[in-house]
Formats: structure tokens, C-alpha cells, sequence
């Protein structure tokens, strides 16, 4: 069990969550298109001639200006991965790159279907950035993560004129789902393109429970991608909070009925302030998060703590 301890500091009270969680509303205005990301832009983009699409073409884009509360970003959907992405979902970039030309971007590969939608709108719901983009593996994945966009309670889409566009009703969306089911032959996923201008960045997720025991604290999930490679960063510490921090490497995915990494959570929580799950690889770190997010755990935003907060940190392994 390795061990990296720094001295806490004995000065002033202990520094506990504020109330962050976001119950608000957010609001998606649609961008307008641009003449200058037509079809010949994307071809030169990927440097792929061969794809279908006429030179004068413009191409509609599913990318927003998203105000929630105080906070204002741009917003992207495609399908893609961390690394590459559709010829659409290069343009995605492209046209996010326009409204902010020197902000880093910030990608979040979703891919399990059943939890799509649920991680779209908690990371809108707490990302402090300047560009956020979803990637999606394929269009089912795709469609379980945007569709709910056109329904939702909690979000208002505007179209190009700045008129708020009205929620799909039930009977529209039985007739899109009915649709769905009657296409036999689904497409393949597109094909796949190198963008140089995406900041590979992992998003915070952190969550906010109650232990049996009545103890409230938080734990968040880092993506260590393949054998503990990816350091997580020096500020990591802060999204729990706490004088006492247990950073636990975990090196499979989460065990039968989505139990282990919270049952670890709670054995931790009687010792530690907060706890960190390093996970080894990406198959992992999507584990714990699914299952974090399947078993309905509040999802919080990063705490703002004084510059001279100095906790003590454990690192531990788990299930080796």
C-alpha cells in the first residue's frame, strides 16, 4: 500500500462542501451556419475527397450557445470518440472553434445507451469551461444522448431567431421512436477522423452521498487509462474537499450488481473526508461512473477552497 502524506493544516475550521448541486434550467440557442464550413471545408479538413457532400453545401450542425444560471458556454454533439471524429463532428469543432477561437475543448466520450441522456445533462449542468463536445460511438447511443433535449424539463432550445422551440409532445415521440424501430438495416457508424485541435481533458465526476452510517461526504472518478498512466492533476484533491483524502487505485470494473466501488466508498468514508477512485483503464473508470450514475448519486461541482487548504492524502489499492 503505497502512502504520499502531506501535513494538514491546524489553522481554522475544516472546509466542508458548500451547496452546489444545479437545479436550474438551461437554455441551448442554436448557432447559425457559416459559409465558410461547407462540404469542400470538411473535405480539406479530413482530407478525405471522397465523401459525399456537395463543395457549396453548408452543413446544419447540432451546436449550441448554453446559458446556465451565470454561466455561459458552447456545446457540441457528434459522433466520435476521444481522438477522432466524424466529418460532421469535425465541423462540430470547426464551428465551436469560431466562437471561441483559443478555449481548449473539452470531449466527453458517452457510450452506454441506458445512461446517455443522464450524463449529457449532469456535465452541462456543471461544466465550468468554454467548449464542451459529446461524442458519441454510434447513432443510437447518439440519439439516446440528444433526444431528450427536445423534451426535457430541464432544458429550453431557441432556434436562430431567438424564439424558444416548443417540447416534442408524446404522441410526436412515439412516432419518431415507431420510426426508429421500423428502419431494419441500420447504418454503419461513419468514418472516423483525427482532429489535432481537441484538448484531450477529462471532465470532473464527482458525487455527493450519504453514508449508512449518516456521514455526508463526496467521491469523484479519475480515468487512469491504461495502468494508472494518466497522473491525475494537482488539483484533484479539490473536488472532494476535507481534511482527510483517500486516493484509491482501482484496478477492475465495478463487481456484480454495481455494489464494489460503493460499498468501497462507504468502508473509506469512516476514515477519510473524501474519497478519489483512480481508475486503471477507461473500461474501468466508465464502470464505476455507470454505476455511480445508475444508483442516482447527486452529482456535485468542484469546490472553491482557499488557496492555503493543505489536506492530508492517502494513496491506497483496491482489488489488485
Amino acid at each position: 500500500m503505497a502512502r504520499l502524506r502531506r501535513a494538514k493544516s491546524r489553522k481554522g475550521k475544516s472546509h466542508w462542501p458548500r451547496s452546489d448541486n444545479f437545479s436550474g434550467m438551461i437554455d441551448l440557442h442554436t448557432l447559425p451556419s457559416v459559409a465558410s464550413i461547407n462540404g469542400a471545408r470538411i473535405k480539406a479538413m479530413t482530407g478525405d475527397n471522397s465523401i459525399p457532400i456537395p463543395d457549396d453545401t453548408k452543413i446544419i450542425l447540432r451546436a449550441f450557445r448554453a446559458v446556465a444560471d451565470e454561466r455561459t458556454f458552447h456545446v457540441g454533439f457528434c459522433i466520435g470518440n476521444r481522438e477522432r471524429f466524424s466529418a460532421i463532428g469535425i465541423a462540430v469543432i470547426e464551428r465551436l472553434t469560431i466562437e471561441e477561437p483559443n478555449a481548449p475543448i473539452h470531449v466527453v466520450p458517452v457510450v452506454h445507451e441506458e445512461i446517455a441522456w443522464d450524463l449529457v445533462l449532469r456535465h452541462m449542468s456543471s461544466f465550468t469551461g468554454k467548449i464542451l463536445l459529446f461524442a458519441f460511438p454510434n447513432s443510437d447511443v447518439y440519439d439516446a444522448g440528444t433526444a431528450e433535449i427536445s423534451y426535457s424539463k430541464q432544458v429550453r432550445q431557441f432556434d436562430l431567431g431567438g424564439i424558444q422551440i416548443g417540447p416534442l409532445t408524446a404522441k410526436q415521440r412515439r412516432a419518431i421512436r415507431a420510426q426508429k424501430a421500423a428502419i431494419l438495416d441500420r447504418p454503419e457508424p461513419p468514418t472516423l477522423y483525427q482532429s489535432n485541435d481537441v484538448a484531450l481533458e477529462d471532465l470532473p465526476c464527482i458525487f455527493r452521498f450519504v453514508t449508512p452510517a449518516g456521514k455526508t461526504f463526496r467521491t469523484a472518478v479519475w480515468n487512469g487509462r491504461r495502468d494508472y498512466a494518466h497522473i491525475p492533476p494537482p488539483e484533484i484533491a479539490r473536488w472532494v474537499g476535507g481534511e482527510k483524502i483517500a486516493i484509491v487505485q482501482v484496478a477492475s470494473p465495478v463487481g456484480v450488481d454495481r455494489r464494489s466501488s460503493l460499498n468501497l466508498t462507504h468502508t473509506l468514508a469512516a476514515d477519510f473526508d473524501g474519497v478519489i477512485h483512480w481508475s486503471k483503464d477507461t473500461t474501468t473508470y466508465r464502470s464505476i461512473v455507470k454505476s455511480f450514475v445508475r444508483l442516482d448519486l447527486e452529482w456535485v461541482t468542484p469546490l472553491d477552497l482557499p488557496n492555503d487548504w493543505n489536506p492530508e492524502v492517502v494513496i491506497l489499492a483496491a482489488n489488485e
